[in-house]
């Protein structure tokens, strides 16, 4: 599974994310509809008797703040010799998937004391909201695997990318700083139900909540639950002293495409949100009677705002794995490990028998097997503030901020602070994003719509070549709306 993990790396490099719709603008716009409840399950159709139907939504993205590249254009990264060296008729057999990785794109580093890494590619299906008076409903499917790593020392960052036998590494000593690592693949059917709880002749108030239940397909986790330590002492040898960590995952060996996509665990998560609009015009939104014109006769008004402000809670839930799972924990292990990277880069079967042959038996050593665990989803608060300056400009201030479960094993989503202009109409809109990774790594981007189909992205200078690239993402869909039949 290591391996389809860089596959979907290097796919996030040449392409890329569920969290980047938020960032660009594009969800908390008018016109989002039914994309509007994945960020905020408040936030809804513009039309109050709408109709959304998403035909498909891919996004994909990698963050990180620890390697980047030169500056080079996006469609560089879609050369032939790319997909070969990592396919099956690949000339680097003695290579790890790493040091291909490593080679290809001739990584650099700029470590941290504490490095992120984030990966998502989301692939929503067949969805559709419909807006019915107060009320509104939606079913939404999808297919979404994400990664995320958290805390990460910068030796143990060199150690993942060239092994234990690195040069830098030899005679250092550090702790895992509470590493968290996390893989998760899963499909995901959500319903979504919103309602207008109030509408004044100053505002209106909505609340929404979205039901999501979860087939778990994959997991791999890897954590420190504190000082853990480790020694490089060379010719590949690590040795780990106090190891208090937990190693899970949930997976198979097989490479039946069928095998690979069974189900290993159930779940559920569930959002919450809330949204406020301040109207421009002092009156009720309503509905003007007007014979011979189409939809019985009725002019739906559009009620104007001067701003608009939501947040909610996000992805509140778990996925618990008991089906070809693998539960290990090791409390006080000490002893030296040799060719420990090799193992790893050979995938999680083997580092779980290297791990167990090292450390399970050794005096002193409290090892725990179990065949089951509880993945949590990356629970996260989200806020959105839109305000109209005039007309068909709007600029936004939207965040997310993750909010992991304490002692759980949770996936972690990236904070993201968001800082956008966009001009929309009807049928065009186009919006500038500004947005910091982390809140410390700033990135610009651009997204728009025309007519049904929308893409965009907020890594811009990253993708034409002018900045370095630490990072990448981009989503597209198609998207109907059946109200009015112009593809809003």
């Amino acid at each position: 599974m290591k391996k389809y993990f860089y596959i979907l790396v290097i796919l996030g490099l040449c392409f890329k994310h569920g969290n980047a719709q938020f960032q660009t603008g594009l969800s908390i716009g008018n016109y989002s509809g039914i994309m509007g409840v994945t960020i905020n399950p408040a936030s809804t159709n513009y039309l109050n008797n709408g109709t959304d139907f998403m035909l498909f939504n891919y996004n994909t993205s990698i963050l990180n703040n620890g390697y980047y590249m030169d500056p080079k254009p996006i469609t560089q990264l879609l050369s032939p010799e790319i997909f070969k060296a990592f396919g099956k008729n690949a000339d680097n057999k003695n290579e790890s998937v790493n040091q291909t990785f490593d080679r290809i794109f001739n990584l650099r580093r700029s470590l941290k004391p504490n490095n992120y890494i984030f990966a998502d590619a989301t692939v929503y299906g067949p969805s559709i909201l419909i807006n019915s008076g107060k009320h509104s409903f939606g079913l939404l499917t999808a297919f979404k695997a994400s990664e995320s790593t958290v805390n990460l020392p910068p030796e143990m960052a060199i150690f993942l990318l060239k092994g234990a036998s690195a040069i830098e590494l030899q005679g250092k000593s550090f702790e895992l700083n509470k590493v968290a690592s996390g893989t998760l693949v899963y499909t995901d059917v959500a319903f979504n139900y919103s309602y207008e709880i109030a509408d004044t002749y100053k505002s209106k108030h909505r609340l929404g909540i979205t039901a999501h239940y979860l087939n778990g397909i994959n997991s791999i986790v890897f954590e420190d639950l504190g000082k853990t330590k480790w020694t490089y002492i060379g010719d590949s040898t690590v040795l780990m002293e106090n190891g208090n960590i937990i190693y899970n995952y949930a997976a198979t060996k097989s490479a039946d495409f069928g095998e690979l996509l069974s189900s290993r665990g159930k779940g559920f998560a569930f959002d919450i949100g809330y949204t406020y609009l301040r109207k421009k015009k002092s009156r009720p939104t309503r509905l003007t009677v007007c014979p011979n014109i189409r939809f019985g006769g009725k002019i739906r008004e559009y009620q104007d705002y001067k701003w608009r402000f939501g947040f909610a809670l996000m992805d509140i839930g778990r996925i618990q794995f008991t089906n070809q799972t693998v539960s290990n924990k090791y409390e006080n292990a000490n002893g030296p490990t040799k060719n420990l990277d090799q193992s790893f880069y050979l995938g999680v079967f083997a580092l779980d028998r290297k791990m167990r042959f090292d450390y399970a038996q050794n005096a002193g050593t409290k090892y725990t097997l179990d065949k089951q665990y509880t993945h949590y989803t990356a629970t996260r608060f989200n806020f959105q503030f839109d305000y109209n300056f005039k007309n068909n400009i709007y600029f936004n201030l939207s965040g997310s901020q993750r909010l992991p479960i304490p002692n759980t094993i949770s996936l972690y989503a990236p904070n993201i602070l968001s800082l956008s202009a966009r001009y929309e109409k009807q049928m065009f809109e186009v919006g500038l994003p500004i947005s910091l990774i982390e809140y410390q790594y700033p990135v610009f981007g651009l997204n728009f719509r025309y007519g049904p189909f929308y893409m965009g992205t907020n890594h811009l200078l990253e993708m034409v070549g002018i900045r370095k690239v630490k990072g990448t993402d981009i989503f597209f869909g198609l998207k109907l709306n059946l109200s009015n039949f112009r593809g809003v």
